[in-house]
Protein backbone atom coordinates (compact mmCIF):
# COMPACT_ATOMS: atom_id res chain seq x y z
CA UNK A 1 0.00 0.00 0.00
CA UNK A 2 3.07 2.27 0.94
CA UNK A 3 4.45 1.79 -2.58
CA UNK A 4 0.91 2.32 -4.30
CA UNK A 5 0.39 5.98 -2.33
CA UNK A 6 4.10 6.81 -3.37
CA UNK A 7 3.26 6.06 -7.00
CA UNK A 8 0.08 7.93 -6.91
CA UNK A 9 1.75 11.08 -5.06
CA UNK A 10 4.46 11.02 -7.90
CA UNK A 11 2.11 11.04 -11.01
CA UNK A 12 -0.04 13.67 -9.07
CA UNK A 13 2.91 15.79 -7.84
CA UNK A 14 4.32 15.59 -11.51
CA UNK A 15 0.65 17.15 -12.93
CA UNK A 16 0.55 19.83 -10.23
CA UNK A 17 4.20 21.03 -10.63
CA UNK A 18 3.69 21.53 -14.09
CA UNK A 19 6.64 19.24 -15.11
CA UNK A 20 5.59 18.93 -18.69
CA UNK A 21 7.29 20.52 -21.51
CA UNK A 22 5.40 21.09 -24.19
CA UNK A 23 8.52 21.43 -26.11
CA UNK A 24 9.47 18.14 -25.26
CA UNK A 25 9.57 16.43 -28.69
CA UNK A 26 6.90 13.73 -28.63
CA UNK A 27 8.86 10.96 -30.75
CA UNK A 28 12.07 11.36 -28.96
CA UNK A 29 9.66 11.32 -25.82
CA UNK A 30 8.63 7.78 -26.64
CA UNK A 31 12.22 6.80 -27.45
CA UNK A 32 13.19 7.12 -24.08
CA UNK A 33 9.86 5.53 -23.15
CA UNK A 34 10.33 2.41 -24.91
CA UNK A 35 13.91 2.23 -24.10
CA UNK A 36 13.48 2.31 -20.56
CA UNK A 37 10.70 0.00 -20.62
CA UNK A 38 12.50 -2.52 -22.28
CA UNK A 39 15.29 -2.38 -19.90
CA UNK A 40 12.43 -3.21 -16.84
CA UNK A 41 11.59 -6.06 -18.88
CA UNK A 42 8.18 -7.75 -18.58
CA UNK A 43 6.93 -9.12 -15.39
CA UNK A 44 8.54 -8.54 -12.23
CA UNK A 45 5.56 -8.41 -10.01
CA UNK A 46 4.09 -5.41 -8.37
CA UNK A 47 6.93 -2.98 -8.13
CA UNK A 48 8.07 -3.51 -11.57
CA UNK A 49 4.21 -2.75 -12.66
CA UNK A 50 4.58 0.71 -10.91
CA UNK A 51 7.64 1.57 -12.25
CA UNK A 52 6.54 1.37 -15.81
CA UNK A 53 3.34 2.66 -15.03
CA UNK A 54 5.51 5.81 -13.47
CA UNK A 55 7.54 5.57 -16.88
CA UNK A 56 4.55 5.35 -19.07
CA UNK A 57 2.59 8.38 -16.87
CA UNK A 58 6.08 11.12 -17.03
CA UNK A 59 5.16 13.68 -19.13
CA UNK A 60 8.42 15.27 -19.89
CA UNK A 61 12.27 14.31 -20.57
CA UNK A 62 12.94 15.27 -16.87
CA UNK A 63 10.93 13.43 -15.33
CA UNK A 64 12.01 10.77 -17.28
CA UNK A 65 15.90 11.72 -16.46
CA UNK A 66 15.22 11.45 -12.57
CA UNK A 67 13.60 7.66 -12.96
CA UNK A 68 16.37 6.64 -14.04
CA UNK A 69 17.90 6.01 -10.58
CA UNK A 70 14.63 3.87 -9.78
CA UNK A 71 15.46 1.66 -13.25
CA UNK A 72 18.87 1.61 -11.97
CA UNK A 73 17.61 -0.51 -8.71
CA UNK A 74 14.88 -2.11 -10.60
CA UNK A 75 18.02 -3.95 -12.83
CA UNK A 76 20.30 -3.96 -9.55
CA UNK A 77 18.22 -6.85 -8.54
CA UNK A 78 19.17 -8.96 -11.51
CA UNK A 79 22.39 -7.84 -12.95
CA UNK A 80 25.41 -7.03 -11.17
CA UNK A 81 25.83 -3.11 -10.50
CA UNK A 82 28.71 -2.30 -12.96
CA UNK A 83 26.03 -4.00 -15.91
CA UNK A 84 23.19 -2.32 -14.24
CA UNK A 85 24.44 0.95 -14.87
CA UNK A 86 26.59 0.41 -18.37
CA UNK A 87 22.90 0.03 -19.33
CA UNK A 88 21.42 3.28 -17.50
CA UNK A 89 24.52 4.78 -19.32
CA UNK A 90 23.50 3.88 -22.33
CA UNK A 91 19.91 5.55 -22.12
CA UNK A 92 22.12 8.91 -22.06
CA UNK A 93 22.42 9.45 -25.56
CA UNK A 94 18.68 9.56 -26.04
CA UNK A 95 18.51 12.67 -23.27
CA UNK A 96 20.77 14.99 -25.38
CA UNK A 97 18.60 17.80 -26.24
CA UNK A 98 15.91 17.16 -24.16
CA UNK A 99 17.19 17.43 -20.98
CA UNK A 100 19.35 20.13 -19.37
CA UNK A 101 23.42 19.96 -20.59
CA UNK A 102 24.17 20.92 -16.72
CA UNK A 103 22.47 17.35 -15.83
CA UNK A 104 23.90 15.37 -18.77
CA UNK A 105 27.48 16.62 -18.15
CA UNK A 106 27.12 15.61 -14.25
CA UNK A 107 26.14 12.17 -15.17
CA UNK A 108 29.29 11.59 -17.23
CA UNK A 109 31.40 13.32 -14.44
CA UNK A 110 30.29 10.28 -12.38
CA UNK A 111 31.15 7.95 -14.66
CA UNK A 112 34.46 8.81 -15.35
CA UNK A 113 34.57 8.94 -11.62
CA UNK A 114 33.77 5.44 -11.21
CA UNK A 115 36.04 4.02 -13.69
CA UNK A 116 39.54 3.13 -12.19
CA UNK A 117 42.52 5.16 -13.58
CA UNK A 118 44.99 3.58 -15.55
CA UNK A 119 48.66 4.32 -15.03
CA UNK A 120 48.01 5.98 -11.42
Amino acid sequence: MKQFLSTLFDTVAQRLQGESRHDDDPYRLARVRKAMLALLGEGGGWEAEQLRHRVLVAESARALWFMRPDVLHWLCRDLDERAAMDSIMKLQPLFDGLVEPALLGSAAGRRDRRRPQRGA
